[in-house]
């Protein structure tokens, strides 16, 4: 289960209201709506859960009965980036059983992943020398698969311990990740040395908007 207000790092605030995405983030944002509503249901949450292990995404039977029809057909890095943001989300999802909150998917104080990486360093979730070697491993990978599988551990990390991951924008670089990697890659480094107090601006993110 999600931490609760008190057990949050002392400058990490909870979700904000959701407000509306900007216009580049409107899909994955409802798709993470969706995810979200799926995790509401034990069963749900359960079956999403099958994304934490990165092997069985090749092999999603349990994720795929819900997630089949939301998933576009761009392809099976695109495929792979919605089941593995969606594990990723329902491991930190509340429980359903004990937590009826509404969960909040667009912040616009969140920013990239380098953003939250940051906090995670801030607040002593992550090491900084663990960290910088990981963004630089990471964008040394061309392919999305080796680059998912050094994220996995760190990102459900920082969630376990209250530290806010923007899914959307997540979802959105992953999904360029392909193609833009380069670019995607520096804007989380840019987010992480040099963090931005209005996240919110022009980022790579955008590039295929």
């Amino acid at each position: 289960m999600p931490p609760t207000t008190a057990q949050l790092p002392a400058d990490v605030t909870p979700d904000s209201p959701n407000a509306e995405p900007p216009s580049w983030l409107v899909r994955e944002t409802a798709y993470m709506t969706y995810v979200a509503d799926v995790c509401s249901a034990p069963q749900g949450r359960r079956d999403l859960r099958d994304g934490l292990n990165i092997r069985r995404l090749d092999e999603s039977w349990r994720m795929m009965r819900h997630l089949r029809p939301r998933i576009p057909k761009w392809g099976p890095d695109a495929t792979l980036a919605h089941l593995a943001v969606a594990g990723l989300y329902a491991h930190q999802a509340a429980n359903p059983t004990t937590d009826r909150d509404t969960p909040v998917l667009y912040d616009p104080g969140h920013g990239n992943l380098g953003w939250s990486l940051e906090r995670a360093v801030h607040h002593s979730v992550l090491r900084e020398d663990s960290t910088a070697d990981l963004l630089e491993r990471t964008a040394r990978q061309r392919r999305l698969q080796p680059a998912l599988a050094l994220l996995h551990r760190p990102v459900t990390r920082m969630t376990a311990a209250g530290i806010p991951v923007s899914w959307p924008r997540l979802l959105r670089d992953l999904n360029n990740w392909p193609k833009y990697r380069t670019q995607i890659a520096d804007a989380w480094m840019q987010s992480h040395y040099s963090p931005d107090p209005t996240p919110d601006t022009n980022t790579a993110e955008e590039l295929s908007a």
